[in-house]
């Protein structure tokens, strides 16, 4: 079962793959077009860009004529520059674009050929204003004053509501000015989401103004109204860090910093018109559907995952998922949505839904997706429908024709947990942060036994051509005697070792020898000699001493445990105050039984469970995943986490129920069993060229040879499919949300778009971290910022504090 499972799974992930790699073929040569500014200024120049993803050439791309715009080539072909949203490499060809008449355009599509094949790139539009329009200011700097112009600018005056437009803030200041930084605009919002506004490019545009040479810089972004009727946007300050030149008496670079104001821009949000049709979820913009399964054959009762794919121009960040057509018959799970990151800045962009469905019946196609909007070119609704896709469904076997042998199976039950498991009693409150038996010491053992058995091996082969020792050759041959005394002359093998071990071994002091001793004088030296009074058990055993006594021994010291009153007391303590609901007081004495990095795991489930208690499912979570980290197989912890992570519906690393079943194992279990197999396999093979023919020991070499591959192959695999949520990110990454009611968002501030919402208890990986916010991953591909304060690292940075547990209020309505 097992097995069939792990071959379902391999196949959806090759299916899902593949289709990846056939939208990846299929978007890998789309042309793209972008204005280095949508607002230029009478005499200012802007850049028209043609890009293509890859390293693909193709030949020069075809801009149509636009009445009253100049659009010049400026001659450098394509070239290759790092794409400004990823980190893939992209070919581009530049324009130059300069215009005289005041107004709004469009660029049309323009055509880009290669490989034989034509795509068109999304329409442009921008606009050119009149300069002498500029409303100046002043700002003083190092006591210069500095005049300046700044400005909000939107394409659209009167957008609907939901509708996204380019948005920009331009800003002229004298060419005389090095500026060395031009900072990102503080600004303020009224009923519209507006992204990030930051510089377009590194080096702003020139042109002339009031007489003299000015530079311009574009702040490129976008707007959306959230609410009809009057919205604003700024006012807004941007810092300017200037480069300047004093003589004070040498030559000396100084930078000094200025804050410039934009003024605030006023619109008018209009309502979108009545009449929408069903299915409408405020889409606003041009777009284009499509979807794409995993795979197009499934068998009945199987789930599968459809990606719809939005394109065009739009509310491209708060769209809504489309919804199958037709739904009757089929299982539909709540989608996901592959998160833009900076693009977002752009109109144009595409977004991508991840959809699981499950067909309840037998069918033959997975009906279209519909998907509604507004148009506000056209001022009208839309409703786009996806191609059906075909669909080949296995079905199974009824349970009537199922041979009478086949016993059905009975559903197995699900844990009907409505409460976590209580505490545990450690058998240590701490353990050492390093193995008491470090695990290279079986490598090590392992080891030293092979070189035995070669140096045994080269012995056997090279000894005959070598010097013997005399005495070494009289002592093991004395020895050889001793055994071919007759098993019923006790007393005369118990002369015979007597003698041996004075003669041969009379200057070693080892208590087994003198018991030998003392056993033949008991019995030897009697009156009346009795015929025979040691087993063969016996006799082994004292053969057995001489022989080791005749050669060279390693000794191995024994290392032993030791524990201590004071953490039994502890614990004790720790668990009466547990009982005695004193939660703080328990959490406080098991954290501080000793260096966190030596709490054993069962500590850290108790403070798991003391913090469950107290009201703090959160930090519950996290050390649960604490206790895991230092046992994976730690059983309670992993019931109690199940069940935590169900009740508040917390985002985790979702895996097949065989890998809970290896879990009863633990991690280092499956690890010893394969190297152990390991070890076997090669000591086997290396006892043949190390004995003699017929020697006892090649049996069990033989034994060990069919043992130790079975051994390091179950090892191997429970290894390999352990439950480890390090596949999703390394466990140093690794962070639970520990707060409540909390969402993550579209960029490091609270006014940012909301992109979903967090549970508590939930997994995810740091991505990285800027101030208070850090970037996060969930195990379902979900990226946003989140504040710092409400996660915490499953590997704390340095050794946590005991959790402290905010007490309820009292409000009169308790006894």
């Amino acid at each position: 079962m097992i097995k069939m499972q792990q071959q379902g799974h391999i196949t959806r992930a090759l299916h899902i793959l593949t289709a990846w790699l056939l939208l990846a073929a299929a978007c890998y040569g789309q042309a793209t077009s972008r204005l280095s500014t949508s607002f230029i200024s009478r005499g200012e120049q802007a850049l028209l860009e043609i890009a293509i993803p890859g390293g693909n050439i193709a030949s020069p791309p075809k801009v149509s004529h636009v009445r009253g715009v100049e659009i010049t080539d400026i001659g450098r072909g394509w070239f290759p520059q790092a794409q400004a949203f990823s980190r893939g490499i992209e070919m581009v060809y530049v324009f130059v674009l300069t215009g005289s008449d005041v107004g709004r355009y469009t660029i049309p599509p323009v055509s880009v050929t290669m490989d034989g094949a034509t795509t068109l790139t999304e329409p442009l539009d921008f606009m050119i204003f009149d300069p002498d329009d500029l409303k100046w200011s002043e700002v003083e700097s190092n006591g210069k004053m500095i005049r300046y112009a700044s400005l909000f600018l939107s394409l659209n005056d009167k957008p609907y509501e939901n509708e996204t437009t380019p948005a920009e803030i331009k800003l002229f200041v004298p060419n005389t000015i090095a500026v060395e930084d031009w900072g990102i605009p503080d600004f303020q919002r009224d009923g519209l989401a507006a992204w990030r506004f930051q510089p377009a490019s590194a080096r702003p545009s020139q042109l002339y103004l009031l007489g003299q040479p000015y530079l311009s810089m574009a702040y490129p972004s976008t707007i959306t109204p959230t609410r009809v009727g009057h919205i604003s946007i700024g006012p807004a300050k941007i810092r300017l860090t200037m480069r300047e030149t004093i003589f004070d008496p040498t030559p000396q670079r100084v930078f000094a910093q200025v804050y410039v104001d934009v003024p605030k821009l006023e619109m008018e949000a209009l309502p979108l018109p009545p009449g929408a049709p069903d299915g409408f979820d405020n889409a606003v913009g041009s777009f284009r559907l499509s979807a794409k399964a995993s795979t197009n054959e499934i068998r009945e009762g199987d789930p599968l995952n459809v990606d719809i794919f939005v394109d065009g121009r739009g509310n491209l960040d708060t769209l809504q998922s489309p919804k199958l057509s037709d739904a009757t018959g089929w299982k539909v799970y709540p989608t996901t949505t592959g998160q833009r990151g900076d693009e977002r800045r752009q109109l144009a962009g595409s977004v991508v839904f991840h959809q699981s469905i499950r067909p309840l019946e037998m069918k033959s196609e997975i009906p279209p997706f519909k998907f509604v909007y507004f148009d506000p070119q056209e001022d009208t609704y839309k409703t786009l429908l996806s191609d059906p896709i075909p669909l080949k469904m296995i079905a199974t076997i009824p349970s009537a024709q199922k041979p009478s042998a086949v016993v059905q199976a009975i559903p197995v039950p699900l844990e009907r947990m409505t409460d976590i498991l209580e505490v545990v009693q450690p058998a240590n409150l701490t353990v050492p942060s390093t193995p008491f038996i470090p695990g290279w010491v079986g490598h090590a053992a392992g080891a030293l036994i092979a070189l035995l058995l070669l140096a045994k091996a080269w012995w056997l082969r090279y000894a005959p051509a070598l010097r013997k020792d005399p005495a070494r050759e009289a002592r093991l041959r004395e020895l050889r005697e001793i055994s071919a005394t007759k098993s019923t002359d006790d007393v005369t093998f118990l002369k015979a070792a007597g003698a041996f071990i004075e003669r041969q071994l009379g200057s070693r002091n080892d208590p087994a020898l003198h018991a030998i001793l003392a056993e033949r004088d008991d019995l030897c030296f009697r009156d009346k000699q009795p015929a025979a009074a040691l087993d063969q058990k016996r006799r082994g055993e004292i053969l057995r001493l001489l022989r080791q006594a005749a050669t060279t021994c390693v000794m191995l010291a024994m290392l032993g445990f030791s524990s201590t009153a004071k953490g039994e007391d502890t614990a004790t303590s720790a668990l009466q105050a547990y009982e005695a609901a004193k939660y703080d007081e328990a959490a406080k004495l098991w954290m501080e039984a000793g260096p966190y990095k030596d709490l054993s795991a069962d500590t850290l489930y108790n403070i798991a469970n003391t913090c469950f208690r107290a009201g703090a499912p959160g930090q519950a979570a996290l050390y649960y995943r604490r206790a895991l980290d230092r046992d994976p197989s730690h059983s309670e912890a992993l019931q109690n986490l199940r069940f935590l992570e169900r009740k508040y519906g917390a985002i985790t690393v979702q895996r097949p129920d065989y890998q809970y079943a290896l879990a009863k194992l633990s991690l280092r279990t499956w690890q010893v069993m394969c190297w152990t197999g390991v070890w076997l396999s090669g000591l086997a093979l290396l006892v043949f060229p190390s004995t003699r023919p017929n020697a006892r020991l090649r049996s069990y070499a033989v034994g060990a040879l069919v043992v130790g591959p079975l051994l390091a192959s179950a090892g191997l695999l429970g290894w390999h499919y352990f439950p480890n949520d390090a596949r999703f990110a390394p466990v140093e990454r690794q962070a639970v949300i520990v707060t409540e009611k909390v969402a993550l968002h579209a960029d490091a501030a609270r006014t940012s778009p909301e992109v979903i919402d967090a549970p508590l208890g939930s997994l995810c990986e740091v991505i990285r971290e800027s101030g208070n916010w850090t970037y996060i991953a969930f195990a379902t591909k979900t990226r946003g910022w989140i504040e710092t304060s409400l996660i915490e690292r499953v590997i704390p940075e340095k050794p946590p504090q005991a959790p402290k547990f905010r007490k309820p209020k009292g409000d009169g309505k308790s006894a």
